[in-house]
């Protein structure tokens, strides 16, 4: 557990700083002393996650144990790691703060080993106590930013406390069986033979009771599954694909939902695309592994000019750059790096490329918008904006009861997601 608090200590230290947790995470296991098994893996991954799903609830318990201001980097990035597993991990405590305190002396700080024991023992002598206080605001209760928390408490003030309970949960690790490959029930008796449980999601995924490394599912190298929330899986379905049809798929990247297109398609004629050339090879090696064909460009989708051919699309799916509210459970680091100044600059970006990539479809084509996101202005607000420039956009009802004026609610079982169809007439 030593190796982990130090690494952990590393990436938190990067995140605290700006950077992205999932690449922080990646350069701590490149200074790792020997080769991580999957469990230190994952124990890792647990701890950077665990801290950031937490931040602001471990932050104002450590305020009531520092007798002057906070230490300073990597000394508070330490103190964070090992109250979170105090608070909320079953790793033993006499464990944590006697590697708490070598980790210290590891990270440079030799002189204060004894204040990171005096902090750590003090908060399990009044453990309760902190939290009381820590839990006295919906900061700390909930471990959100104040504007995002003033945000969603305005725009659902009857849902806003369930919302954000429903962020600070461990995400479930859905599935995606290959129809082309198997059906949901075949593949469900295949995991069960593995020793892996699942309940069925959707139409095509399954929810496995305990994560489990991919080279665990049976056929994941083949194609036979991929790993995929239950919210994403509907934009292939909302697309309503016929054979040999001509869909674009703009913001593709990582490849997700392009190889559902794919798989529920028939004969389709796909073009991906993606700005970062870097993470439209994520797609081609996405669709390499479930053996399936399209085009794919790094292009902006928002400048015609560099990429369209002038041949109209019978589908559109603009899975738009969005501000993530919705998957904030998977990504914790979102509601961090997050600013309230950088959503008007988003819902810019969406409004400019539903109006470019409108133009691309056919007459009687439907255009499919979706967003990671709860915040009502990259959803409703963009749909009313859209309708009233086009009087030819015809809106599509979406006949669900998981869907609320196309909003998909983050629950136990689904991220956070928003969906528009438009006809155009």
């Amino acid at each position: 557990m030593l190796e982990i608090q130090r690494l952990a200590t590393l990436a938190l230290t990067q995140v605290l700083g700006g950077k992205n947790l999932d690449h922080a995470l990646t350069d701590a296991r490149g200074q790792a002393k020997g080769q991580l098994t999957d469990h230190q893996r994952a124990s890792l991954q647990d701890v950077g996650y665990g801290v950031l799903r937490h931040r602001t609830e471990i932050e104002r318990v450590l305020q009531q144990l520092f007798a002057k201001k906070k230490p300073e980097p990597p000394l508070d990035a330490l103190l964070m790691v090992a109250t979170y597993q105090l608070l909320h991990t079953r790793v033993a405590h006499h464990a944590v703060v006697s590697h708490a305190v070598e980790v210290a002396g590891l990270l440079g700080a030799t002189s204060a080993k004894g204040f990171v024991n005096g902090v750590l023992r003090n908060l399990l002598r009044q453990r309760d106590e902190f939290l009381n206080v820590a839990h006295e605001t919906p900061e700390g209760r909930f471990s959100h930013p104040a504007w995002w928390i003033d945000k969603v408490s305005a725009q659902y003030p009857e849902r806003w406390e369930a919302l954000l309970g429903e962020a600070q949960a461990h995400p479930p690790m859905t599935l995606r069986v290959n129809r082309r490959n198997s059906s949901r029930d075949q593949y469900q008796a295949r995991l069960k033979l593995a020793g892996i449980e699942s309940v069925p999601v959707g139409l095509e995924g399954l929810i496995l009771a305990e994560p489990v490394n991919v080279k665990q599912l049976p056929g994941f190298d083949q194609g036979d599954v991929s790993v995929q929330d239950a919210s994403a899986q509907y934009a292939a379905e909302l697309l309503a694909l016929h054979p040999r049809q001509r869909v674009l798929d703009a913001c593709a990247a990582p490849g997700g939902k392009t190889g559902h297109i794919l798989e529920r398609g028939n004969a389709l004629e796909l073009l991906a695309l993606d700005k970062d050339a870097g993470r439209i090879k994520k797609v081609e090696a996405n669709l390499r592994r479930l053996n399936l064909e399209a085009q794919c460009l790094a292009a902006d989708a928002g400048d015609l000019k560099s990429w369209w051919d002038g041949r109209p699309f019978d589908r559109v799916l603009l899975d738009a750059p969005c501000s993530g509210s919705g998957v904030v459970r998977r990504h914790p680091d979102i509601k961090w790096l997050r600013r309230a100044e950088d959503i008007p600059a988003l819902v810019a970006t969406q409004e400019r490329l539903l109006e470019t990539l409108w133009q691309v479809v056919r007459r009687g084509g439907k255009l499919v918008y979706a967003t990671c996101s709860i915040f009502r202005e990259e959803n409703q607000g963009q749909v009313e904006t859209f309708l009233a420039k086009h009087p030819e956009a015809r809106p599509q009802w979406i006949d669900d009861p998981l869907f609320h004026e196309g909003q998909i609610y983050p629950d136990q079982a689904h991220d956070g997601f928003f969906y528009a169809i438009f006809q155009k007439a």
